[in-house]
C-alpha cells in the first residue's frame, strides 16, 4: 500500500504535471490525493499523462474559480471503488482493497483557514466518521497544527489547535508520526514553516497494514512537500493496549475479566497469545462501559437521595431496610467519586504525555518498564490459576 498526497498549488502551472509524473514512476502510489488543483474540469488524458497508463481512476471537487479543488486518483488493480461522497472541505472515497475482506475509506481533505469554516469541518467529518463502519484515512493539508513547536515565524491560534486534537482525540485516531522535514509548508517570502499536511488513521488501518509509516517527499514545484504513507516495516516495539482504569471498577469486572481471560486462543507464540488474551480484556470492558456513563448525574443523584435519608433520620428513627438503603446509597456515592477521581486522575496524565516534558523519553522508559513487569507478573498469576489482588 502506497498512498501520497500533495497540496499541488494549481495542476495546470507549468511544470507540476512532470514533477507528479517523476513522483508517481519513483513512488508508484496506489492512491494519490490532490488538494487546491484549482482545475473546475480535469480531464482523464491530464491524469493519464503524469501516471502513465490508463488502469487509474479519478473523482475530484471541482474549484470554484481558481480557488480549491480536490482530486483522489486510484488505481483500478488494487482498489476497488464502491463510492464517492463531497463534503465542503473534503471528498472521500469508499471500496475495498484486493486481498481484503474489509472496506476501506480514504478521506481526502483541503482545510479552509476561517475559523467557522474549521468548525465545520470537525463537525462535518464527525457525521462523516460516526456513520463509518469501515476502517478508514484521512489525509490531506488541514491548514491547521495541533502544537505551537508545528510553526515556525507564524501565529500559533491556542483554541484553533485544541479543537483540532479534541477531533482527533475524540475518535481515537492515530496522527502517522512524519519522517524527512520537520515542515510541510514553507512561505520563502516570509519564511514561515508550518506542519499542516499529515495522515490521521482509525485503529483498524493496523489490522490491515501493521508496519505502516510515513514520510515528505522533497519539496519541488509547490510550497508543501507531498507526503507518502506505505506499508513497511520498521520495528517500534510493541503497540500498547490503552484503557481507562476506571473500566476495572464496573460492576461485576472480576468476572467479565476471568470470563474474557479464559477465551482460548490459538498459535505458537506466547507474546502473541498475552497480547491477544489483553485485547479481549479490554473489548469486554468497554462493552460494560455504559454503566460508567453520565458519572457526574449519578453522583448528584446519590448525594441527593443521602441528604433526604438523613433528613428523615432528624424527624424519626428509621427501619432496617431504610438504613440499608440510606448505606447503600452512601458507598455508592463514594465509590462513584473514587471513580471519578480516578478517571481526572488519569486523563491529566494523558495530558502530560501528550503536550510532553523536557525530561519524557527518561520517564516514559521507566514507566514502560514498570508496565512490562506488571503484565508479565498478572500473566504467570493467571496461568498458574492464583487469585490476583485487587486493593
Amino acid at each position: 500500500m502506497c498512498t501520497i498526497s500533495l497540496n499541488i498549488r494549481g495542476l495546470g502551472q507549468l511544470g507540476k504535471i512532470n514533477w507528479l509524473k517523476r513522483i508517481c514512476n519513483k513512488e508508484k502510489p496506489t492512491i494519490l490525493g490532490l488538494q487546491e488543483t484549482k482545475c473546475e474540469h480535469t480531464q482523464d488524458n491530464i491524469i493519464e499523462s503524469f501516471l502513465g497508463n490508463s488502469d487509474f481512476k479519478f473523482v475530484q471537487k471541482d474549484s470554484v474559480g481558481a480557488s480549491g479543488g480536490i482530486i483522489t486518483i486510484w488505481d483500478c488493480n488494487t482498489f476497488i471503488f464502491d463510492h464517492a461522497i463531497e463534503g465542503e472541505f473534503f471528498l472521500v472515497i469508499c471500496g475495498s482493497w484486493v486481498g481484503y475482506d474489509s472496506k476501506i475509506t480514504f478521506i481526502n481533505v483541503y482545510g479552509p483557514h476561517s475559523s467557522s469554516k474549521k468548525q465545520r469541518l470537525w463537525s462535518e467529518l464527525s457525521s462523516l466518521i460516526n456513520s463509518l463502519t469501515s476502517p478508514f484515512i484521512i489525509f490531506g493539508d488541514f491548514n491547521e497544527v495541533r502544537k505551537a513547536s508545528e510553526r515556525m515565524n507564524c501565529v500559533f491560534n491556542q483554541q484553533w489547535a485544541t479543537n483540532f486534537n479534541n477531533f482527533i482525540n475524540n475518535f481515537g485516531l492515530i496522527d502517522i508520526p512524519l519522517g524527512g522535514k520537520k515542515f510541510t509548508r514553507i512561505c520563502i517570502k516570509r519564511m514561515k514553516f508550518s506542519k499542516i499536511d499529515r495522515f490521521l488513521i482509525s485503529d483498524d488501518i493496523l489490522k490491515l497494514w501493521p508496519n505502516i509509516s510515513s514520510k515528505t517527499l522533497d519539496r519541488d514545484l509547490s510550497d508543501h512537500c507531498p507526503i507518502l504513507l506505505r506499508n513497511t516495516y520498521f520495528n517500534s516495539g510493541p503497540k500498547p493496549i490503552r484503557v481507562f482504569n476506571t473500566l476495572l471498577y464496573l460492576k461485576d469486572a472480576d468476572s467479565i475479566i476471568t470470563r474474557a481471560w479464559s477465551i482460548p486462543m490459538t498459535g505458537n507464540r506466547p507474546d502473541c497469545i498475552l497480547r491477544n488474551k489483553l485485547k479481549n480484556v479490554k473489548l469486554e470492558l468497554k462493552k460494560h462501559s455504559a454503566q460508567l456513563d453520565n458519572l457526574d448525574t449519578q453522583i448528584l443523584d446519590h448525594l441527593k437521595n443521602i441528604n433526604e435519608w438523613e433528613a428523615l433520620a432528624e424527624t424519626r428513627p428509621l427501619s432496617e431496610s431504610e438504613k440499608n438503603k440510606w448505606l447503600e446509597d452512601k458507598f455508592s456515592h463514594l465509590d462513584k467519586e473514587k471513580n471519578k477521581a480516578n478517571m481526572l486522575k488519569q486523563k491529566s496524565r494523558i495530558k502530560w504525555a501528550l503536550e510532553g516534558d523536557e525530561n519524557s523519553k527518561y520517564f516514559h522508559n521507566f514507566i514502560k518498564n514498570v508496565i512490562v513487569k506488571i503484565i508479565y507478573t498478572v500473566y504467570l498469576l493467571m496461568e498458574l490459576g492464583l487469585k490476583i489482588p485487587t486493593s
